[in-house]
């Protein structure tokens, strides 16, 4: 039912029903304030306001099973627990048939002003995926079917090269015997921070020179080839049965390496950026894309794009 009151010398009209955010707007004057809540009480009870009809499960309420059934599946769940926060927190109200591409593009807007195209792109696709869950596998009917919108467009990815002397130099910086080790694992591998440490022994191959991946970004696992420079990096850690390969915690590979390269003069400099060093260089030594994808664990080729930033000379080399 619509609330009309005085604030602030205007009127303002709260209007309150069960399945929609309350909808609250300020008028000069009361009568303006009278006929906005009437109207908008009469979509909602016709169900066209934002969507038709009512549905008993909440953004909210699908985003919790969602959390609790299928992120569960993930290796990493915490990524999607962060990035369900500010849906539920802006969208969580409405039901999940009365959601509209507008309400969307409204939140799309409200977020870009906040955080980066990425951070926002990954809070859209969650809702999509969680969407089409209920949709397909719970029996929740969308008359209109999933609300859909165009995600923001991304920047190029960062170009950032780290040269040898470069890697060799915030080698030297660090105080960390762990990350010494990590960070030449992790440019001759390509493997992201989260999957060099969740290596664990059983999982390596020393004479077959692999690792095997059970958990990744992507939930789906894979075999990482060794280089030798890779392979002599493992070799010179005491080999066990079974176990983590490095003990070192996430935060601390991260806080370590920027320590490091601060030391070594490059402040801007990012213990991902080893990831697309990586990948530029296994393109460098003449690995197709499909080989290089196998590698990288990269779904799709404009991804791998994004962190491959290819040496000009060495294009130049091939121009002849």
């Amino acid at each position: 039912m619509a609330t009309i009151s005085q604030y602030r010398g205007k009127w303002k009209c709260q209007v309150r029903k069960t399945g929609y955010p309350a909808q609250t707007q300020t008028f000069d004057h009361r009568a303006d304030a009278i006929a906005w809540g009437i109207e908008v009480e009469a979509k909602m009870h016709r169900g066209t306001f934002g969507g038709i009809g009512k549905q008993s499960m909440t953004i909210h309420e699908m985003l919790e099973r969602y959390l609790a059934e299928e992120s569960t599946k993930k290796a990493y769940t915490a990524a999607d627990v962060s990035r369900a926060k500010p849906l539920r927190s802006v969208l969580g109200a409405y039901y999940v048939h009365n959601l509209t591409s507008a309400n969307l593009a409204e939140y799309k807007r409200m977020r870009l002003a906040l955080k980066s195209p990425q951070t926002v792109t990954h809070e859209l696709n969650l809702l999509h995926r969680a969407y089409v869950i209920a949709s397909n596998e719970w029996g929740v009917v969308l008359p209109n079917g999933v609300p859909k919108i165009a995600r923001p467009a991304l920047p190029r990815g960062r170009g950032t090269r780290i040269r040898p002397n470069d890697l060799d130099l915030i080698i030297q910086a660090t105080e960390s015997e762990q990350l010494k080790l990590i960070i030449p694992l992790a440019v001759e591998t390509a493997m992201r921070r989260s999957e060099i440490l969740s290596v664990r022994w059983e999982n390596v191959d020393l004479g077959r020179r692999t690792i095997y991946l059970q958990k990744t970004k992507n939930g789906l696992p894979r075999t990482v080839p060794l280089s030798l420079r890779a392979l002599e990096t493992l070799q010179s850690l005491q080999k066990t049965a079974a176990g983590p390969v490095f003990t070192i915690a996430a935060s601390s590979v991260t806080q370590a390496f920027q320590r490091a390269a601060i030391r070594a003069g490059m402040k801007n400099t990012r213990f991902h950026d080893l990831r697309h060093e990586a990948t530029s260089r296994l393109f460098e030594r003449g690995l197709n894309v499909i080989e290089v994808a196998r590698i990288t664990g990269h779904v799709t080729l404009s991804m791998l794009d994004r962190y491959t930033h290819l040496d000009v000379q060495g294009l130049v080399q091939k121009l002849r």
